[in-house]
C-alpha cells in the first residue's frame, strides 16, 4: 500500500524520459514493523525517491525486484527463488517522486532455495531473532536494510 503522501508513479507517458541511472534514484528497504509477534508475517516493500531534476523511466514490475532478508552472514530468503510469472511495469518517475510497493509482498517466515519451492521449507527462528531485508530493482540496490525482529 502506497504512503498517504506518495503519489502512484505514472505509465511510460513520456518516450523522451531517459532511463534512470543510480545517481538519480535513492531505493530503500521498508517492512510494515519493526517487530512481529508469533505468527505475524512480514510485510517488505521498496521506496523509490528520484532525486534527480529531471523526469526518468525505470521497470518497476516484479522482474525487476529482488528481496533478500538475511541475520548475521546467512541468507534465509529471496524473492527470486521460487518466483512464478515475473511481470515488466515500466513507469515514469517524476523529478522529487517518492512511491512505495502499492502492494508489500508477505514473507511466510521460512528459508527459501531454489531447491525447495515445491516442498517443506524450514521457518525462521523467532524468539526475539533479527533479520535484515534488503531490496533492489533493476540491479540497482538498497542504500539501506531494514533489521525487524520475528517473536
Amino acid at each position: 500500500m502506497p504512503e498517504a503522501d506518495a503519489e502512484e508513479p505514472a505509465p511510460d507517458l513520456t518516450p523522451s524520459a531517459e532511463p534512470c541511472i543510480a545517481a538519480d534514484l535513492l531505493i530503500e528497504a521498508v517492512t510494515d514493523q519493526a517487530v512481529y509477534a508469533a505468527g505475524q508475517n512480514p510485510q517488505l516493500s521498496i521506496r523509490l525517491t528520484n532525486q534527480s531534476t529531471t523526469d526518468c523511466t525505470l521497470n518497476v514490475g516484479t522482474s525487476a525486484q529482488a528481496f533478500t532478508i538475511s541475520s548475521g552472514p546467512d541468507i534465509w530468503w529471496r524473492s527470486t527463488d521460487c518466483q512464478t510469472e515475473p511481470s515488466d511495469m515500466t513507469v515514469l518517475l517524476s523529478a522529487g517522486q517518492q512511491v512505495t510497493s502499492a502492494t508489500p509482498l508477505t514473507w511466510d517466515r521460512t528459508r527459501s532455495s531454489v531447491d525447495t519451492c515445491q516442498g517443506d521449507r524450514p521457518p525462521a527462528a523467532g524468539g526475539g531473532a533479527t533479520y535484515r531485508l534488503s531490496v533492489a530493482i533493476g540491479g540497482l540496490s538498497s542504500s539501506n536494510t531494514a533489521a525487524f525482529q520475528l517473536n
